[in-house]
C-alpha cells in the first residue's frame, strides 16, 4: 500500500448544529457583573478553559474547575462517550437548577493553545446520571454522569433503501445525518440495494460497513470521530507492509530542547515531526509516552474466532452451498520475517519455520445462512472477512499514555512510534572497563527498542482529567504534573518484528 492511501481524508463537511455555550466574560473584565471590579484584569481564569481541564456544561451550569473531579472522552468505540464525575461541595445550585432530565445535553470544550488546531467542541445526550446524595441542600454530594455523542435522528427507527457501493451509502447516510465523512478508500465493489428495515442509522451504519467488499487486499471499519465525521476506513491500507523507521524520523534522537505546548501562545513555535516516544529529550510535550503496557488478547481471540474461519451458506444466485474459509490478510513476505500471531513461534525447526504448527488445524465454521439474489455477490462471505481481519488487530496491541493532549493525532493514522529500550545501557555496563564511566550523558546516542519501535495504527483514543492524582478511577494519570488533560493511545499492528537476540 503506497504512503497516499493511508491518508484519511474529510470529503464531506459537517453541517450539524451545536447548543449554544455562554460563559461569563472574566477574562477581558467586561462582564457586567463583576461590579466596580469591571475591566480589572486579575479574574483570567478563563486562560485555562479547556486547555489544563475540560469545559463542562449542563443546562446552562457550567462547573467549575475545583468541582471537576475525573472526565473521561471515550473514543475507542464506534461513536465517542464521556464519563465525569463532579463534588458539589459549595453550593446546591446545579441540583436545584440544572439537575439532567429525559433527552439532556451536556456540552464539552476542550482545545489546544495552539489556536492552529481545531478545538473538540460537542454535545453529548445523557444516558446516566447517579447522585451519591450529600448533606443540606444536596451540598457536598459527588454526582456521575455519561453520555453519548449526540446526532440528531442517529437512533431513530425508519424504513428507507440505499442504492449504491457500501461507500456512497455510507457517504449518503452522513449527509443524511448532517456528519461529515472521511475515509482513506475511493471506491468498492458491492453495488446493491442497502435496505433499513425497521432498524436504526446507529445499527445501519455498521451493517453496511460489515457487508462491504473491493477485493481481497481490503478490509473495513467505521467509526464516528470527536469532530462529527463518519469515519470509513479500509484497515489494510493503515496496517501494510514492512515501513521502517527512517533516518529523517530517527533524528529526532539527537533533538534537544523541545517546546512544549505553554510556549505556542508566546510566538515560539517550533516544527517538529509527528510521532509518539517515551524519549526524556520531549518530555513535558504532547508528544511524550509517560508509560506504555502492551494488552494481548492472542489466545482468547483464536480460541474465539479459530486461526482460519470457514464460511458457509446456500447461494441463490448458483444455487450452491458454499464453503469458503477466510484466512486474514498478512503483508506480503512478513510470514518469513515477522511474528504474525499464528500459534506459537518459539522454538524453531533449522529451516526457520515453528516447530508447533497445532494451531493449522485450529478452525471455525459459520452457517451464514441464505444468500439471496438482490445482494452483491461477497455479501455474506465479507462480513466474516471483516470481522476476522479486524480482530487481528486487537490480538495484541499498545496503550500508551501521553502526558498531554495531543491535538495533533487522529484515530485511524498511520503513526510513528519510538520507544527506548535499556540493553544498550546493560551493554555499556557489562563492556565497560573499570575506569570507564557507565552514566548516561547527552552525547549518550538513544537506541529504539526494534520490537516495539515502528509504525501503528491508532485504532483508538482516551482524553482524560484527574484533579487528584490519587484519583485512579478510569486510568493512573502522570503523577509528576498538576492537572491537565492527558491522552491514552490505543496503537495497534498487524505483524511484530523477530526480537533482536545481539
Amino acid at each position: 500500500m503506497s504512503q497516499e492511501s493511508s491518508v484519511i481524508r474529510s470529503i464531506v463537511k459537517p453541517e450539524i448544529k451545536l447548543d449554544d455555550v455562554i460563559l461569563e466574560d472574566v477574562f477581558t473584565g467586561t462582564s457586567d457583573e463583576l461590579g466596580d471590579q469591571k475591566g480589572v484584569q486579575g479574574r483570567q481564569y478563563q486562560k485555562d478553559t479547556g486547555t489544563s481541564y475540560p469545559l463542562i456544561t449542563v443546562n446552562g451550569y457550567v462547573f467549575k474547575t475545583k468541582e471537576i473531579l475525573e472526565f473521561l472522552l471515550d473514543a475507542t468505540g464506534f461513536i465517542p462517550t464521556v464519563r465525569f464525575k463532579v463534588l458539589l461541595a459549595d453550593t446546591a445550585v446545579f441540583k436545584s437548577h440544572s439537575m439532567p432530565k429525559d433527552g439532556d445535553i451536556v456540552s464539552i470544550f476542550i482545545r489546544a493553545k495552539n489556536d492552529a488546531f481545531k478545538p473538540i467542541r460537542n454535545d453529548y445526550v445523557i444516558t446516566n446520571v447517579n447522585d451519591s446524595g450529600g448533606g443540606i441542600e444536596g451540598r457536598g454530594s459527588t454526582i456521575l454522569i455519561e453520555g453519548e455523542l449526540y446526532i440528531k435522528n442517529l437512533r431513530d427507527e425508519i424504513i428507507e433503501s440505499f442504492n449504491g457501493t457500501s461507500f456512497d451509502v455510507l457517504k449518503q447516510v452522513s449527509q443524511k445525518l448532517k456528519m461529515g465523512f472521511a475515509t482513506n478508500e475511493t471506491s468498492t465493489t458491492d453495488t446493491q440495494n442497502w435496505i433499513c428495515a425497521g432498524d436504526n442509522l446507529f445499527n445501519f451504519i455498521r451493517h453496511v460497513t460489515d457487508h462491504a467488499w473491493k477485493d481481497e487486499k481490503c478490509f473495513y471499519d467505521c467509526f464516528i470521530d470527536v469532530y462529527y465525521h463518519l469515519n470509513f476506513i479500509n484497515v489494510n491500507a493503515q496496517v501494510e507492509g514492512e515501513e521502517k523507521l527512517n533516518a529523517a524520523i530517527l533524528d529526532i534522537t539527537g533533538m534537544k530542547d523541545f517546546n512544549s505546548d505553554d510556549n505556542f501562545e508566546e510566538g515560539t513555535q517550533q516544527q517538529t515531526k509527528k510521532l509518539l516516544t517515551d524519549m526524556a529529550s520531549v518530555s513535558g510535550t504532547n508528544m511524550y509516552i509517560k508509560s506504555y503496557r502492551v494488552v494481548n488478547n492472542s489466545s482468547e481471540i483464536s480460541r474465539r474466532y479459530g486461526y482460519r474461519s470457514f464460511a458457509q451458506f446456500f447461494d441463490q444466485k448458483s444455487g450452491k452451498t458454499w464453503d469458503i474459509f477466510v484466512d486474514p490478510i498478512v503483508s506480503e513476505g512478513s510470514a518469513d520475517k515477522k511474528i504474525l500471531l499464528k500459534g506459537r513461534a518459539y522454538p524453531k525447526k533449522a529451516d526457520g519455520t515453528a516447530e508447533d504448527d497445532s494451531w493449522i488445524t485450529q478452525n471455525k465454521k459459520y452457517w451464514l445462512g441464505v444468500q439471496y439474489r438482490d445482494v452483491h455477490d461477497k455479501y455474506l462471505y465479507s462480513e466474516l472477512w471483516n470481522t476476522r481481519n479486524r480482530e487481528e488487530l486487537n490480538k495484541m496491541y499498545i496503550e500508551a499514555n501521553v502526558e498531554r493532549w495531543n491535538p495533533n493525532v487522529y484515530r485511524g493514522e498511520k503513526l510513528p512510534i519510538i520507544l527506548i529500550t535499556q540493553d544498550d545501557t546493560l551493554k555499556r555496563v557489562s563492556d565497560a572497563t573499570p575506569n570507564e564511566s557507565t552514566i548516561p550523558t547527552n552525547e549518550t546516542p538513544a537506541v529504539a527498542d526494534q520490537f516495539y519501535s515502528g509504525f501503528y495504527m491508532v485504532s483508538g483514543m482516551k482524553i482524560m482529567y484527574n484533579m487528584s492524582p490519587e484519583s485512579t478511577n478510569y486510568e493512573d494519570p502522570p503523577k509528576e504534573l498538576p492537572p491537565n488533560l492527558y491522552q491514552i493511545f490505543r496503537l495497534a499492528r498487524r505483524e511484530w518484528p523477530v526480537p533482536s537476540t545481539g
